[in-house]
């Protein structure tokens, strides 16, 4: 039987209000995280150039491309959280094609579109209640830490939407993987909804992602050219069990794990690429296909599927 946890990182006390961009500064990136960083994003560029490859006027692969990996971002958030995938496609909505910005409505709306796809009864406005996050055992619930108090979620989040548009030249604001990485987290910790947060986050992530590479390539990307989602499910307790660790306040040194979670998410990256890099061929595949369709009533279909038309300004 499941006896209560006993360690020494559970962080019972309430979150009071402090500045996220204070917390921010405090953050030192360690050796290994800058080392790790450099390479993921060698290994990262290597594979954005072969995406682009197959990218001319008159080829839309790396749309189709796009597009899948769309949707196995909302089809895996869900599977992260034991929620019931559901069959849409991303271009099903304009949620991920028409800004990469970020406000308090912006991050309601993609709050509401990845839950209200799983029907489930929450609000979708910021929440109103006190929440914990915990497990429950044989001889009762175990709090692992409390989130930020109701009265102060929107200005949490206010501090949050400035940490997102702050730019400079340090790896925390610059850097696509650790920015993404740490906008993933941070709001995971504020937890401004009731249900959902894991899964708004994520996408969130992906957002900052995408917005960092297009103005580091000067693309015009509206969908984060790879997700990491589904590496999350596949290690979803080390994901928990790290995020749990970090004290969400200015007084105690998070350093340690902060770094730990950085080397994480680039590690979930490093996987992603590794197996993305074999896929690419399906995808030319999947445009011969259509191509060679032409104007046939099958080709029209699928165009249609996958919006070709509506995503051209994707190159």
């Amino acid at each position: 039987m499941k006896e209560m946890a006993n360690k020494d990182w559970i962080n019972e006390e309430r979150v009071q209000y402090f500045n996220v961009l204070e917390f921010v500064s405090k953050i030192k990136l360690n050796d290994n995280v800058l080392y790790h960083m450099e390479e993921t994003g060698l290994n990262f560029e290597k594979y954005l150039n072969t995406l682009f490859n197959y990218c001319n006027a008159d080829n839309y692969s790396i749309v189709l491309y796009l597009l899948d990996l769309a949707s196995k971002e909302l089809k895996q958030s869900s599977l992260l959280e034991n929620k019931n995938s559901h069959e849409t496609y991303a271009v099903d909505n304009t949620l991920f094609f028409d800004k990469l910005s970020i406000s308090h409505e912006r991050i309601k709306d993609i709050h509401r579109f990845v839950c209200e796809k799983g029907n489930l009864n929450v609000s979708y406005d910021y929440r109103k209640t006190s929440v914990n996050v915990g497990a429950s055992f044989e001889d009762g619930y175990q709090v692992y830490w409390y989130a930020p108090e109701a009265n102060d979620v929107k200005a949490f989040m206010t501090d949050y939407i400035q940490f997102y548009k702050y730019s400079s030249i340090t790896d925390l604001y610059n850097n696509p993987f650790l920015k993404s990485a740490l906008a993933h987290l941070l709001f995971v910790r504020i937890h401004p909804f009731e249900d959902g947060n894991g899964r708004t986050a994520r996408i969130i992530q992906n957002i900052a992602f995408t917005s960092r590479i297009n103005k580091i390539y000067g693309t015009n990307l509206k969908v984060s050219p790879i997700n990491i989602s589904q590496n999350i499910a596949l290690n979803k307790y080390r994901y928990v069990d790290i995020i749990d660790r970090i004290h969400f306040n200015l007084q105690d040194d998070n350093n340690y794990m902060l770094n730990k979670w950085f080397d994480f998410i680039l590690n979930m990256y490093d996987e992603q690429l590794y197996f993305q890099e074999n896929q690419i061929p399906k995808y030319e595949q999947a445009f011969k296909q259509i191509q060679s369709m032409g104007n046939s009533e099958e080709g029209v279909r699928l165009i249609r599927k996958f919006n070709l038309d509506k995503l051209k300004r994707i190159q």
